[in-house]
């Protein structure tokens, strides 16, 4: 087996992957009241209803240098892909977090990679990733393949409300959105 291992954040939706060495740190939900760690304990359909019925604002917060360290954990090679930095800090996180690691262990190396997208398509790259580990491909040919991989993978949004709840739109332009029937691709 290989000594890369694959670490992303939790917009991709994986929290394990048979057959190769994998962690994953954790993107945070928060509200005035409450914050919701996007790990295996949390109960997404329990977080949902409460977040339905918050009047509040609420945000996202993306992990932070030390949970991308914990992702690291001891490893000699890492392959971190994160989502995009144009939704989110969490590239820049990790790549801070890489910096520390490979001068805390100069023999070892991490590569992080702007995945420029989210979720599913987050998920393909990792796969592919372990579909080159596995075949035995180095970390700059797997970095390569990814920097390369693209699919045409689009998302529609019902609703506009976690974006007004976070300022990213006005409330009006979120519920005009919803009576209007509107879905933004």
């Amino acid at each position: 087996m290989s000594n890369i291992k694959i670490v992303l954040d939790s917009s991709a939706d994986i929290t394990e992957m048979e057959g190769v060495d994998f962690a994953f740190a954790p993107l945070k939900i928060v509200t005035d009241e409450k914050q919701y760690t996007d790990d295996t304990a949390l109960d997404v359909r329990m977080m949902a209803d409460e977040l339905m019925k918050y009047k509040g604002r609420s945000s996202t917060s993306c992990p932070n240098a030390d949970d991308w360290l914990t992702a690291f954990g001891n490893a000699e090679k890492v392959l971190c892909i994160t989502i995009t930095g144009g939704l989110s800090g969490s590239y820049n996180s990790a790549k801070a977090a890489a910096e520390m690691y490979v001068d805390e262990h100069p023999e070892r190396r991490v590569e992080v990679i702007d995945s420029l997208t989210t979720g599913p398509e987050m998920a393909l790259m990792a796969e592919k990733a372990k579909e080159m580990i596995l075949a035995g491909a180095e970390l700059d040919e797997i970095k390569k393949a990814l920097s390369e991989y693209k699919t045409e993978l689009s998302f529609i949004l019902c609703s506009l409300r976690n974006f007004a709840n976070n300022g990213r739109v006005s409330k009006i332009t979120a519920a005009a959105v919803g009576v209007l029937g509107i879905r933004v691709v």
